[in-house]
């Protein structure tokens, strides 16, 4: 064998030294794995309260909901009762409060998740429910017109009658909402009827126009109508405006409406006339 041939088979003074240090390498990153688990360890997970926004731990009818996230912040909520509707609500407190908008409705189980985020990065989410109490006063109403095969005359406005006084008008007035298929402008005026119950009566701008077709939508399940007297469920009617009778009596005024003339006093004829 020749002496250089010796030579190539001696380990080099480089690859020494990387053998030499590969253990040590080694050894360094086990315990950077080791610190990594550590620190995974002692990574608080964030919990999640649910209560009203008040304050109050329990949520009754006509409470805002409130989520809220304790070392972390909400990324996501969502909350939807047994219909699969769900409660609008929004963000505050740099993320850790989640309030809703719509007031909770009673006797109803709402399901609530909530996706979280910790100061490290850590995701999460947590599943809870919560069920409100019934009420001991309700309120309801009726609806007018009550159409006879889905049709009613051109001069019938939409009038809710309460069934106990409204206090909170203008909750309930949020709540109600009025569409047309051709566009047709109105707004609500609010009444006391003869037999002194609250009213609530949408008149359009202009007489409706015969073949529109009409939707009322008043939601009003869970709305208090004042001193804890709520609403338990929602009111819907839909109808198509016929044609204007010729004549209709108002014996109130002792007139007659004619079509394009309004009220028209009323001739009284005696025995013979």
């Amino acid at each position: 064998m020749s002496l250089s041939h010796a030579r190539s088979l001696r380990p080099s003074r480089s690859l020494c030294v990387a053998l030499v240090l590969m253990p040590v390498l080694g050894v360094g990153t086990l315990a950077a794995c080791d610190a990594a688990r550590a620190s995974a360890s002692q990574e608080r997970p964030v919990r999640v309260g649910l209560g009203s926004a008040d304050g109050q731990p329990t949520v009754q009818a006509g409470d805002r909901l409130q989520v809220s996230a304790h070392g972390g912040v909400l990324t996501e909520v969502t909350v939807t009762d047994p219909r699969g509707r769900q409660l609008v609500g929004g963000f505050s407190q740099g993320g850790t409060v989640w309030t809703s908008r719509a007031k909770a409705a009673p006797d109803t189980k709402y399901s609530v998740l909530a996706r979280t985020r910790s100061p490290q990065g850590g995701t999460s989410e947590a599943k809870e429910s919560l069920t409100t109490g019934k009420v001991v006063k309700r309120n309801r109403l009726t609806i007018s017109p009550r159409p006879h095969g889905e049709v009613v005359d051109a001069d019938d406005p939409i009038t809710l009658t309460f069934a106990f006084p409204v206090r909170n008008r203008a909750a309930v007035e949020r709540r109600l909402e009025v569409t047309t298929d051709n566009g047709t402008e109105g707004g609500w005026t609010w009444e006391t009827s003869r037999g002194g119950r609250d009213r609530i009566i949408w008149r359009p701008e202009q007489a409706w126009k015969p073949g529109t077709a009409v939707t009322l939508r008043a939601e009003l399940n869970g709305v208090d109508s004042g001193g804890g007297r709520f609403f338990t469920k929602d009111y819907g009617l839909r109808f198509t405006v016929g044609r204007s009778p010729a004549v209709r009596a108002d014996l109130d005024s002792d007139a007659y409406i004619t079509p394009g003339l309004g009220l028209t006093p009323a001739l009284w004829q005696g025995p013979g006339g």
